[in-house]
């Protein structure tokens, strides 16, 4: 597998998820690998608050739900094997696709040395995908299941 200059590594493909990343990776990757229509705008890891958008259609306004997906974790990455390509998984309540299950996402929130991180992985099952699933991990850490996303402010 080819490594990036920020030592992010790809997985075996062009649309796989960063992984085996460490959390400070993350900034340095987000600044040169976003799409042009997000030029101009601040480039970053999420927080805790980002993670909440509204709902997409076929889901209730104001409800929360169990997992990304909705009531059930049925169609995320639950492999317990490896990742999967980006945008292959189902359509989650917010929009989004692979925040839960595929790799874990380093999140911008911070606890002395550690870092919060989200979404479970595939190594994990479908119960680190949920909200209480959330884990603070040594902001050094790094394994083929950890990875991150990037947000514009």
């Amino acid at each position: 597998m080819p490594e990036e200059e920020s030592g992010a590594r790809r997985g075996l493909c062009r649309e796989c998820p960063p992984e085996r990343c460490r959390r400070q990776q993350g900034p340095v990757h987000c600044g040169r690998r976003l799409e042009p229509r997000g030029r101009g705008k601040k480039r970053l890891l999420p927080r805790t608050r980002n993670n909440a958008q509204p709902p997409t259609a076929g889901f209730s306004q104001g409800r929360s739900y169990p997992y990304p997906v909705g009531d059930e974790p049925d169609g995320m990455n639950t492999n317990r094997t490896h990742h999967v390509e980006v945008g292959t998984t189902k359509e989650e309540v917010n929009g989004l696709y692979d925040m839960g299950a595929n790799v874990w996402e380093w999140l911008a929130d911070r606890q002395g040395d550690d870092a919060l991180t989200a979404g479970g992985s595939w190594w994990y099952g479908p119960c680190a995908t949920q909200i209480d699933g959330m884990q603070w991990k040594p902001a050094s850490f790094y394994a083929v299941y950890v990875g991150f996303r990037c947000v514009y402010e």
